[in-house]
């Protein structure tokens, strides 16, 4: 029944995967012969987006993960970005002369 044409009794037939995992964005979006994600881009530097997928956009945007670097920043800023001093102890220090 599904031997001929392309339409619906084909795509029964059809179990050879185009896609495999990216290694950038992990979904299974890499094309495998192309070497080129559908998702992120990947192998191009910047990463792939749309305006025409802004929700998509918002859900993968700086904020969405770890923020392992990002969320020290506002404390150093605060701080002027000194790093490598100790705090002073108010005992050592004596009392403070305006």
């Amino acid at each position: 029944m599904g031997k001929c044409g392309k339409g619906t009794g084909s795509f029964g037939l059809r179990n050879g995967k185009t896609h495999i995992l990216c290694r950038r964005c992990g979904n299974r979006a890499f094309h495998e012969q192309k070497r080129r994600c559908a998702s992120c881009g990947y192998p191009d530097k910047k990463t792939r987006g749309y305006n025409w997928s802004f929700k998509a956009t918002r859900r993968r945007t700086t904020g969405t993960g770890r923020c392992r670097h990002l969320k020290t920043m506002q404390r150093r800023f605060k701080n002027g970005f000194r790093s490598g001093t100790r705090p002073v102890s108010k005992r050592l220090a004596g009392p403070a002369t305006v």
